[in-house]
């Protein structure tokens, strides 16, 4: 059978000769009419011209009657006639609407003129029309006629009625000569209309036949371009006829390395896979189905993917035959297997992910209610996972969960699922599995994972907080097994971490007390229920008040005083403590130039404030710092920051810049103090290359002085320490006179506790810092 060859004429490329010619005949046409309405309006507007010109000769004729009327002392309006003369003047000149003559006509709407020549005429009439009511003004007023300016420069008679009529014949004259002008013009406009129209007829006509040429010329190009594309092209095309094949494109011929004739008739079937050759042979004699996937061997004997457009042409003339449009697919249908698995499984791990989860575990929930089987779900949640980050880098982290996810292999069954849901959370569903099989599980996964890791050269050992719940037939969802089981897990490691727990209701509503603190908390920002309470800071040898610390509290409206160890841990592990403690800096500073300002003290008392890890790890305090500095004219010196110890020691990138900035506002003034001291794991070396101020020694071993030897022994070594250290040293939580004896005999620096003073709003404390100094008893006095 020999290829036909069906070419579309209008395809894009040939379309656009069409639109050429097209849109040359439509612009000659616009240019004409466009021309032709021009020419049109603008001899409309010059008739308009002559009409006008022709009515000056009229009033001026009328002017001069009637200026002899009214020297006659007969009844005359000289003065209405002129000063339509002189209204027209103006429109014929400059453009506008000529008034209407009574018995005459109505208005005339003329446009200004243009040319050089019109415009010097109409001025000089104009002029005309100035000097012929100027004189029959001074006739009527019987002044002399030499005091009559003359504008036009004219020479005229001195008898004053032969001089007006002389005047109102020039008006007429210069006018009507003004119309013959711009009749003479339109003449020459239309002449020059009628060649243009000419020139763009044949112009259009010698474009078009250009156009036509190309058009002719496009098509036998895209003929052959069109012959050249199908016998090259990646597509594959072949027609079916009686007896089998009757012809196959030069691509298929490539694909299978097979030659045409071996592919006519039934050679094609040949290299069709077996268990599609049926469909092919039914879709190549009925036409049906109009799509088709199958399989067809290439020439290195590998099996592509085949996606073909049946088309049944068996009524057309010259095809009379059902054509194949086949295009391989092999690579789309490899990359959406791939899409398809990655959706479904995590990428680090190759482990089921989310939704491949959820989706097996509604399977087994359906599975479940019909048997009455018990499953159980298992959220794990692996500890310290951060640490290894942030020491090790995310290499070593990747490397953690891949060792981890080998792990779990031979702990479950192999009708179990074990999934990554994200970050260092894994989980498991076990069908046919009670409480009992499930916590079994579950402690042989603790047992594993605390076995020694080898990741970047080094052993590490982990642990891992479980939550299990399990469903027995009931109605519950996969989404709230899901969450019940990561409730189990959070309360798993509010419980110290490292082992499970199977969900108990009321876990679900300690975690939705958390929960509801947590959306206040976001609230309570935005609608300002937080303040500051200021607790001073006393020198043991003189009881003046050397600094106060800045203490957050928050009132709720629904909750009342909530304590900050209630909410505290709750905005820390929300990430709200930046935001709190951004706050709780810019109050605290804001505060402290209010005293300055309204106690008229030249050096306020240190205000301190207190700063979490997680602020310094978040990145972005040092700005934070300087820029409140700056906005509430607070100097560094008289700010403090008090953190903890485990901000000191934290690892990796976050502890090293957080360390820095640290040192930073050291440098620019700002003092520093180990918070709670003796209760964390600073080392000596630390303390000795950081720039410490102050050290604060924490109230459990303050509060055991009087009464228990080792906390006075500890507390007295850790004055010591500080002295040796060159840093001030401050007891916190002092509450009674042995305790504040004990401290004195040790040698401590500064104190503060309920002693002293009790944390209060900083106008209290404000009236303390205005008496300078503070009694044991609470008493505040003034310093001579």
């Amino acid at each position: 059978m020999r290829h036909s060859n069906s070419f579309n004429p209008l395809s894009s490329r040939s379309r656009r000769p069409v639109a050429a010619i097209l849109c040359t005949f439509a612009l000659s046409s616009a240019l004409s009419v466009g021309l032709s309405i021009r020419s049109t309006s603008r001899a409309q507007h010059h008739a308009a011209v002559f009409q006008i010109a022709a009515r000056q000769r009229t009033l001026a004729e009328r002017y001069v009657g009637a200026v002899v009327i009214a020297r006659d002392g007969d009844r005359s309006d000289p003065a209405t006639i002129a000063a339509d003369l002189t209204r027209s003047a103006h429109a014929l000149l400059d453009g506008g609407t000529a008034p209407p003559i009574n018995g005459d006509d109505d208005g005339i709407e003329v446009p200004g003129q243009q040319g050089a020549l019109e415009r010097r005429q109409l001025a000089q009439a104009q002029r005309l029309v100035r000097d012929l009511t100027a004189t029959g003004s001074a006739m009527l007023s019987h002044e002399p006629l030499d005091r009559v300016q003359i504008t036009a420069g004219e020479r005229l008679p001195v008898n004053p009625l032969l001089r007006l009529r002389v005047l109102a014949a020039l008006t007429s004259n210069v006018s009507l000569n003004a119309a013959r002008t711009i009749a003479n013009s339109d003449d020459r406009n239309i002449s020059s209309l009628i060649n243009l129209q000419i020139v763009l007829g044949v112009g259009g006509l010698l474009l078009s036949l250009l156009l036509g040429w190309a058009l002719i010329r496009t098509a036998h190009r895209q003929t052959a371009h069109f012959r050249s594309l199908v016998s090259s092209s990646t597509d594959l095309v072949i027609v079916f006829g009686l007896g089998g094949c009757r012809y196959v494109s030069g691509s298929v011929s490539r694909m299978t390395a097979r030659t045409e004739q071996g592919l006519l008739a039934e050679g094609l079937f040949d290299v069709v896979h077996e268990d599609d050759r049926d469909m092919v042979r039914a879709a190549s004699s009925a036409g049906e189905p109009r799509e088709l996937v199958f399989r067809i061997s290439d020439g290195f004997g590998a099996w592509r993917q085949l996606e073909a457009h049946v088309s049944d042409l068996r009524a057309e003339r010259q095809i009379r035959g059902i054509v194949f449009n086949a295009r391989d697919v092999t690579e789309r249908l490899q990359l959406e297997q791939e899409l398809t698995r990655q959706a479904f499984h995590d990428g680090l791990t190759d482990l089921p992910n989310r939704a491949l989860f959820r989706d097996r575990l509604e399977h087994a929930l359906a599975r479940s209610r019909r048997s009455g089987e018990s499953l159980a779900v298992l959220l794990v949640d692996l500890d310290g996972f951060k640490q290894v980050n942030d020491s090790l880098g995310h290499d070593a982290g990747d490397a953690l969960l891949q060792e981890v996810a080998r792990r779990f292999d031979p702990l479950f069954r192999t009708s179990d699922t074990v999934a990554r849901f994200g970050g260092d959370e894994f989980a498991v569903l076990m069908e046919d599995a009670d409480e009992r099989q499930a916590v079994r599980s579950a402690d042989r996964l603790l047992a594993g994972l605390r076995e020694p890791i080898s990741v970047a050269g080094r052993e590490l050992v982990l642990g891992a907080s479980i939550g299990i719940v399990t469903a027995s037939g009931g109605s519950e969802s996969a989404e709230t097994l899901i969450r019940d089981a990561d409730i189990a897990m959070y309360a798993t490691k509010e419980a110290g971490r490292g082992h499970c727990r199977l969900f108990q209701h009321e876990m679900a509503r300690e975690l939705g007390e958390l929960l509801g603190i947590e959306h206040e908390l976001r609230l309570a920002l935005e609608r300002g229920e937080f303040s500051l309470h200021y607790q001073p800071l006393i020198d043991l040898l003189s009881s003046e008040v050397v600094g106060v610390e800045a203490l957050l509290r928050w009132t709720s409206p629904t909750r009342g005083n909530v304590p900050p160890s209630r909410f505290i841990a709750i905005a820390e592990r929300t990430g709200l403590i930046v935001e709190l403690g951004a706050f709780a800096l810019r109050e605290a500073c804001t505060q402290a130039v209010r005293w300055r300002d309204q106690l008229s003290i030249a050096e306020p008392p240190v205000t301190w404030v207190n700063v979490s890890a997680k602020q310094l790890s978040a990145g972005g305090f040092l700005t934070t710092a300087r820029r409140i500095l700056d906005e509430t004219g607070l100097p560094a010196e008289r700010l403090g920051i008090e953190i903890t110890e485990s901000a000191l020691v934290e690892p990796g990138s976050a502890g090293d810049r957080a360390r820095a900035e640290l040192e930073a506002l050291h440098r620019d003034g700002v003092r520093l103090a180990i918070d709670d001291f003796g209760t964390g794991f600073s080392s000596l070396g630390q303390l000795r290359h950081f720039p410490i101020d102050v050290i604060k020694i924490d109230q459990s071993f303050v509060q055991g002085t009087q009464d228990n030897s080792k906390d006075a022994t500890i507390t007295s070594n850790l004055i010591s320490l500080a002295h040796a250290l060159n840093v001030v040293a401050v007891a916190e939580g002092i509450e009674s006179r042995p305790q504040l004896d004990a401290l004195r005999q040790f040698g401590c620096d500064h104190a503060q506790g309920y002693l002293f003073a009790r944390p209060a709003p900083a106008e209290e404390v404000g009236k303390l810092l205005g008496q300078n100094s503070i009694d044991p008893d609470g008493t505040a006095t003034a310093v001579a």
